[in-house]
């Protein structure tokens, strides 16, 4: 078997692992715009570093909102642009062990987010782009990503957003937090900036194509270095400790991949060297993550011996 016909079956199991496991959840309600999605959709992009165009199946052109996956290229936009320094007193990167969304941390640990990939840390991230308005922050982290992705528009959905700014009073609650320990300065701005993040539109096979310059190193197939070495390492790892929150632990041994999920459905994988995976299914778990491309890539995993803990034949 050839190594596209390998994939392809890879693939086309892949997809029916995820159309099955679609009813074991359900869309997230907590923002009233999400709370519309089809829990029958399904899609998945899979894009090997050098590949023309991704491998698709179902609804991989269907647009959706990046939501907590935007956090990956936030923080990378933000690195770009202002350099590590935010890592040095205002936020961590150990894994939280707490859902994405709480405070409880904040209050015991002086404001200091535990990562970059929970809330609180991305809301801090998100005020550290560049500009002196929301718009313009949004602006220059969208010219980034079109930077990284040129065939993206990566237009915010202005329901979505609005949405989250009517209903994301945890969210406020935690960018008072961090103005309250000094960690940021106008935390209503930080807080819509952040809901503007991650109402950004996106699909499955565009993120698949964000993913791969992770995948390869920082850089794009054809060689344009988009970022740096150290940052690029640190995304994934990042992504490895604590890109699916308090099921990163069950990811790791069912999977073995840096990820990164949102609860509109989405999730980035990252094969390093290879390959970038994305798959969306609006459907979660208890935990927040789309259980069609959990059971999706726990097979791509499986069938091409994708974990970063495979054991290499002797």
């Amino acid at each position: 078997m050839s190594n596209l016909e390998e994939l392809d079956a890879a693939l086309d199991a892949a997809y029916a692992a995820g159309l099955n496991a679609r009813g074991l959840g359900r869309v997230a309600d907590y923002i009233p715009e999400l709370a519309n999605g089809d829990a029958e959709a399904f899609g998945i992009a899979l894009l090997p570093i050098g590949a023309a165009q991704p491998l698709t199946r179902g609804d991989a052109d269907t647009v959706f909102t990046l939501q907590s996956v935007s956090k990956v290229f936030a923080l990378a936009a933000v690195i770009d642009f202002c350099g590590t320094a935010l890592f040095d007193q205002h936020v961590g990167v150990e894994p939280s062990g707490d859902a994405f969304h709480s405070i409880v941390l904040l209050e015991n640990e002086r404001g200091v987010a535990r990562n970059p990939l929970i809330n609180a840390g991305a809301i801090l991230v998100s005020a550290h782009l560049p500009g002196g308005t929301v718009a313009q922050k949004i602006g220059a982290l969208r010219d980034w990503l079109q930077g990284v992705c040129p065939q993206q528009r990566f237009e915010v959905d202005e329901r979505v957003a609005e949405s989250e700014l009517r209903t994301g009073f945890r969210n406020l609650a935690i960018a008072n937090f961090l103005k309250h320990w000094g960690h940021l300065d106008d935390p209503r701005s930080a807080a819509e900036t952040y809901f503007r993040q991650c109402a950004l539109r996106v699909t499955a096979t565009g993120l698949s194509r964000l993913g791969v310059v992770l995948a390869n190193g920082g850089c794009h197939p054809g060689g344009e270095r988009v970022i740096q070495p150290d940052s690029n390492r640190t995304l994934l790892a990042l992504m490895s400790t604590c890109g699916l929150y308090d099921e990163v632990g069950r990811f790791a041994v069912d999977v073995g991949l840096p990820a990164k999920s949102g609860v509109s459905g989405g999730i980035l994988a990252i094969v390093p060297g290879r390959m970038a995976i994305a798959t969306w299914g609006p459907a979660l778990g208890a935990k927040g993550n789309s259980v069609a491309g959990l059971a999706a890539l726990r097979v791509l995993a499986e069938r091409l011996k994708l974990s970063l803990f495979e054991a290499a034949p002797a």
